[in-house]
């Protein structure tokens, strides 16, 4: 992803919309929503359950709060955001990974930390 010219507010109008459909299908536990935008389309259904499983009834939807930073490397970027937890007062870490694939531009990874 060619970003060393793009403002921050540039590459958040491209990636923001991508991470907020994850988390959205993430809050209603529809996994193919939260698939759509990875670049390999493969992460298991068995682990998004297992996930969801795990941690949905502890923090409940994550939504999207304040950016924190912007990473820029030659061929992708990480955007770390705060995400605020339903179920907990304290934010989390939401952590996204984006790079261009096949034209696209594509989520790589995403993990948060609560």
């Amino acid at each position: 992803m060619e970003c060393e010219n793009l403002s921050d507010k540039e590459i958040l109008e491209i990636v923001k919309p991508l991470a907020e459909n994850t988390e959205n299908s993430w809050n209603e536990k529809n996994y193919h929503g939260f698939c759509r935008y990875l670049i390999d389309n493969s992460f298991p259904e068995e682990e998004f359950n297992k996930q969801l499983e795990e941690s949905y009834d502890v923090y409940g939807k994550h939504t999207i709060a304040n950016l924190v930073t912007i990473h820029r490397n030659p061929d992708h970027i990480i955007v770390i955001w705060k995400v605020d937890l339903e179920k907990r007062k304290e934010q989390g870490l939401l952590i996204y990974g984006f790079r261009e694939h096949e034209g696209e531009v594509l989520i790589e990874g995403c993990s948060y930390h609560a």
